[in-house]
């Protein structure tokens, strides 16, 4: 029997007359972090007086699966006989999120279809007329018959499918923001959640932070889909099964973990037993743990049900002052709810938590001997933290942004580089390679922490990390040209096109300048500025940077746009040229401009007085940005207010050119779109690619076009629009990248 999770009405609130919101819910266990955050998202939009009930069908016996594509395929042709032929029901596939609430859907008119979908064969979101269904997807069909045929069935009754609101499921960048009520990441190679590593490599997704900023929120809350006070179906046969564990034998290593733990609270699976130091009660699994011990100590958690592991390890940690110790069996490769990357994502998770708790996970074989053993510290003093500068500003401003957020005490590290640091990252390896010289001197002692960017910079950061010993965490902004993993986090952006990788972060745009226009600077440029007549067009502009070139006749059309903007709107010009910007582009541009505007032309070392750049973004009301410059495009969109971009031409090497002919000719980045506009899944040249790519082997050209998309930034002439991301969820995007380099000085590593 097939139970659900259910949603009950919220206190406070009359319960609604209107049936019970019935989900089948097609996932198996690969999809776990998937399944999170779908209930999450459902948890946030639904209508609290309502009734909801969520039916998990996972494994479910007596299907014969072997040409499936997942391990759910058949099972929505189920959903009749497992509502029993009756009602209504939602199916949903696992890798959607709900944006609004779906009783909507549930409640939408069926006009006597017996199910409604985007098309009558593309059944991921389906609304089902139980009824109506049941003597045409049978169980025993859906068991035993392939999807083909199950769809042909239904196609041969006219009238049984209707067309499902477009709004109700909007596969990847057929999303839009306000209108989608469910989106579906279709993409495999791009699902935010990375179910199969071992069958893709993969790659951001334009709409990933919309998942992420989720499962984050769902992290920051301790959501779970089940909790201590509503475990799942098994756990209470697992209690029975379990309740006469013994606890866990300490190993004899465990004191370095125990370091400055006055006492240890030592348990079984379920049940907490007595210790000397300790109260000595025995508790009931609805109890456990109990609190007061500075480390708590379990083994053979994996023999709990998998659906209750993250509760039952957050509520260790709960009741952990210091550390908490756990012994499990790993589960095989083919239970990845359970393998080693599981129990350390979810220990790592729990610590994150609850911050202060230093934890050690041991690895056991079947006869109970440790295999390997990780072990995270509590990272209890302020760690020592090396910034280090190089020629490009902009670089620099993503280093002291990044080092601004943690909140540590920073010394900075001038560099100043010769013509070998050109030389490829692989062949520069960790040396100090085309350094000229550094103000202050690299000497020890080394860092804790070592924060810096581009590739020139890169073999510098890798050198400085052996020297140390392996002591030195690295942290790389922007994209290494050297094999990813020689460097302990890389945060890159979109237009680099970088594989995901464990220890790779890929930022939605470049961080953010630390700097600040102050409120003398801010009234002042107001003031300059009271008599343009309103809205106010900031224009951005950039320059030459590689492949993208702004030369005067490109300058002249970019003029020529800005002031039909401004005609258009009734507005002005507020004009600020960059250092990369040629002078006979900027006297093009200037010369073009004939609507009401202020222009500025940069030069070195100006002051917030001087250059209105800061003010511009606090005050402008809209943004017309040149295409180059992933930072101007990033600090635009941050400010939430509508933007256009004006493209740059691309001028390619002949080498660079060849290389843009493999990527797209043979698949290499994206396949072409299949019949549904969705770009084809990668192929296996595709991840041998992105194997070169990690490797630092090759580097590809920069893509500003994959940074506009992630944005949803439109192209001039188009009227400006705000960017497709909210500011919020920006700023907590770069808000989570602070913290994963704050959680590298307290990461797990083996145990020796």
């Amino acid at each position: 029997m097939l139970l659900p999770v259910r949603f009950e009405v919220q206190p406070g609130h009359t319960p609604s007359p209107r049936a019970t919101v019935r989900i089948f819910l097609g996932t198996e266990p690969a999809q776990h972090r998937a399944e999170r955050v779908f209930f999450y998202a459902l948890h946030k939009v639904r209508d609290p007086a309502r009734r909801y009930e969520v039916y998990r069908m996972s494994r479910l016996p007596g299907f014969d699966q072997g040409n499936w594509r997942t391990g759910f395929t058949n099972f929505r042709f189920a959903i009749p006989a497992l509502a029993g032929d009756r009602g209504r029901a939602i199916y949903n596939d696992v890798d959607q999120i709900y944006l609004a609430d779906p009783a909507a859907l549930f409640d939408v008119p069926m006009d006597n279809a017996g199910y409604l979908a985007l098309t009558a064969a593309d059944t991921a979101v389906m609304l089902v007329d139980c009824a109506r269904m049941a003597g045409v997807w049978t169980l025993e069909r859906a068991q035993h018959l392939n999807k083909k045929i199950l769809l042909e069935l239904a196609a041969d009754i006219p009238g049984l499918w209707a067309p499902l609101p477009a709004r109700w499921h909007a596969r990847d960048t057929e999303y839009r923001a306000g209108f989608t009520a469910c989106l579906h990441y279709t993409a495999l190679n791009r699902q935010p959640w990375r179910p199969a590593p071992d069958q893709y490599s993969y790659h951001p997704h334009p709409l990933g932070e919309l998942w992420l900023d989720l499962e984050r929120d769902a992290d920051a809350a301790g959501y779970e889909i089940f909790s201590a006070d509503a475990p799942s179906p098994a756990f209470a046969d697992a209690a029975r099964r379990l309740s006469a564990a013994p606890p866990v034998a300490a190993p004899a290593d465990l004191p370095a973990l125990l370091d400055g733990c006055a006492d240890l609270a030592t348990l079984g699976p379920l049940l907490c037993r007595g210790m000397p130091g300790h109260s000595g009660r025995t508790l009931q699994p609805q109890a456990l743990p109990v609190a007061g011990a500075d480390c708590i100590a379990t083994a053979r958690l994996d023999q709990c049900p998998a659906d209750d592991l993250p509760w039952l390890i957050d509520a260790l940690f709960a009741a952990a002052r210091k550390a908490v110790y756990v012994a499990v069996i790993p589960a095989a490769a083919d239970e990845p709810a359970n393998d080693e990357a599981w129990w350390r994502d979810r220990l790592r998770a729990a610590a994150r938590r609850h911050p202060g708790r230093a934890w050690r996970l041991d690895l056991l074989d079947e006869s109970g001997r440790c295999q390997r053993a990780w072990q995270a510290p509590a990272c209890a003093r302020v760690p020592d933290v090396w910034l280090l500068h190089g020629r490009h500003a902009g670089d620099n401003a993503q280093v002291d942004a990044l080092a601004a957020g943690t909140g540590w005490p920073v010394q900075t590290r001038q560099l100043r580089f010769s013509v070998l640091s050109r030389l490829p990252g692989w062949l520069k390896g960790a040396s100090r390679t085309g350094l000229a010289a550094s103000e202050p001197p690299l000497a020890p002692p080394w860092p804790d922490l070592l924060i810096a960017a581009g590739r020139r910079s890169a073999n510098i950061a890798r050198w400085v990390a052996r020297r140390s010993g392996g002591r030195t965490r690295t942290v790389l902004v922007g994209r290494p040209r050297a094999p990813l993993a020689a460097f302990d986090l890389v945060l890159t952006t979109p237009q680099y096109g970088l594989p995901a990788r464990g220890n790779v972060v890929h930022l939605v745009a470049p961080l953010g300048s630390p700097e600040t226009v102050d409120d003398s600077s801010l009234n002042l440029w107001r003031a300059r500025w009271a008599q343009l007549p309103r809205p106010w067009i900031a224009l951005l502009v950039g320059g030459d940077r590689a492949p993208y070139r702004l030369d005067a006749s490109t300058a002249l059309r970019l003029g020529e746009a800005a002031n039909a903007l401004a005609t258009a709107t009734g507005g002005s010009l507020l004009v600020t040229t960059g250092p990369r910007t040629r002078p006979a582009a900027a006297d093009a541009l200037f010369g073009a401009l004939t609507v009401s505007a202020h222009g500025h032309r940069f030069a070195p070392g100006q002051g917030q007085a001087d250059n209105p750049y800061r003010a511009m973004l606090a005050l402008a009301d809209q943004f017309v940005v040149t295409g180059d410059s992933a930072s101007m495009l990033g600090e635009a969109a941050a400010t939430g207010k509508p933007m256009a971009v004006f493209q740059l031409p691309a001028r390619y090497s002949p080498g660079q050119r060849l290389l843009h002919w493999l990527e797209h000719g043979l698949g290499l980045v994206e396949r072409a779109a299949g019949s549904r506009g969705i770009a084809r899944q990668q192929n296996t040249l595709g991840r041998a690619y992105d194997r070169l790519l990690a490797a630092g082997v090759i580097s590809r050209s920069r893509d500003l076009d994959a940074l506009q998309q992630t944005l949803g930034l439109v192209n001039l002439p188009q009227q400006p629009a705000a960017p497709l991301l909210d500011p919020g969820l920006l700023a907590r995007a770069q808000a989570a990248a602070v913290e994963r380099v704050r959680e590298l000085l307290t990461t797990e590593r083996p145990v020796t």
